[in-house]
């Protein structure tokens, strides 16, 4: 999570033969030269042996051995969903990430996809708990949760019409941090070595994210064009560093910040939940054959501003919406160095005829 878990594998074998060995890999964000006029393109990734896509180098990542992760509660390594809703197509996939998958520590992203009652509006969040807090892998679930529920809630309420500006972003954001505030008192009070009643306001938030805190990004998009033919949305990077892009005409562009873009040395802070922060939407107009992708920073680590190799390998897959199995292997991709949890949702509005 957040860009601390970028290290190789440690315990683990060489690849064999049927390994991969490829030259040395683009750097994260590095532009990719396109090919002359006539000629076809380089191919920086292909298919392991073992059905995943390599992006670059993989380093030592195919010999992985995965290891349970120790949860009381059971918690899957890989969710996906998928379907069409009005003239839009969305695809949902959260992985446990190569460093996770060794240590025996859960996944710790999180995503919720949900759609209005009346079918006019297409809802998600896509959240990472944050790596130091045992809880976190709850925080991101609850994050996700509450505010797809109080966003569905304020949609249903003004239907096909919604003012997407007045949305109730600070209460979404007031009944994850409570959720998560209430959860992390749930935990702490029914300890074995808890021997008093704790109240609410003995906690603070900045108490519950020493043990439990996630970022999250949510989307709001309108499942039928308007009558411009482009469809109505929304994206909020409410906290930490999840991000979301915009994919049109083959190229990538940043919806919200790109983490570390400008910095000369990239950061590992987050400001995650929970915590008071007011939201600020960002309004989009998709076109006929955008594509939105709401990701954790599994994949914008190395996607970046999505201009490198990572970029182009996600927007020639996702050209149109794959098989929503297959678009989990696109999201698990090897990549040298990237281990962290990987989560993306993508929505694609229907091509012009």
């Amino acid at each position: 999570m957040t860009g601390t878990e970028r290290a190789e594998p440690s315990d683990v074998r060489e690849p064999d033969a049927a390994g991969v060995a490829l030259a040395e890999p683009a750097a994260d964000d590095e532009a990719v030269t396109p090919a002359e006029p006539g000629e076809m393109p380089p191919t920086h990734w292909r298919r392991h042996p073992n059905g995943r896509w390599i992006v670059g180098d993989p380093g030592n990542q195919p010999a992985v051995v995965a290891t349970p992760a120790v949860l009381v509660r059971r918690r899957p390594d890989l969710a996906v969903d998928g379907c069409r809703v009005g003239s839009l197509d969305y695809r949902a996939a959260s992985l446990r990430g190569l460093s996770h998958l060794e240590t025996g520590k859960p996944r710790q992203d999180s995503y919720a996809v949900a759609v209005t009652r009346d079918g006019h509006w297409l809802v998600g969040c896509v959240a990472d708990g944050v790596s130091a807090g045992k809880l976190s892998h709850r925080a991101a679930d609850l994050a996700c949760e509450k505010i797809v529920s109080e966003l569905i809630d304020g949609l249903a309420e003004a239907g096909i019409e919604a003012d997407l500006g007045k949305l109730r972003w600070d209460a979404a954001v007031d009944s994850a941090n409570d959720a998560i505030k209430n959860e992390f008192l749930r935990t702490l009070r029914s300890s074995r070595n808890q021997q008093q009643e704790i109240e609410a306001d003995e906690v603070t938030l900045a108490d519950v994210r020493q043990h439990m805190s996630s970022t999250a990004v949510a989307f709001v998009v309108a499942t039928h064009p308007g009558p411009d033919g482009t469809h109505r949305s929304l994206v909020t990077a409410i906290a930490g560093d999840s991000s979301a892009l915009l994919l049109r005409d083959g190229a990538w562009s940043p919806v919200t910040a790109v983490k570390g873009a400008g910095d000369e040395v990239a950061s590992s802070e987050v400001r995650p939940l929970p915590r008071v922060v007011t939201p600020e939407p960002n309004a989009i107009q998709l076109r006929p054959g955008d594509v939105l992708a709401v990701i954790s920073d599994g994949i914008g680590d190395p996607m970046g501003s999505g201009g490198g190799v990572v970029g182009r390998f996600l927007a020639e897959q996702w050209t149109s919406p794959p098989d929503t199995i297959e678009f989990a292997h696109q999201v698990g991709f090897y990549r040298r160095t990237f281990v962290d949890d990987r989560t993306a949702v993508a929505v694609w509005t229907a091509a012009e005829p």
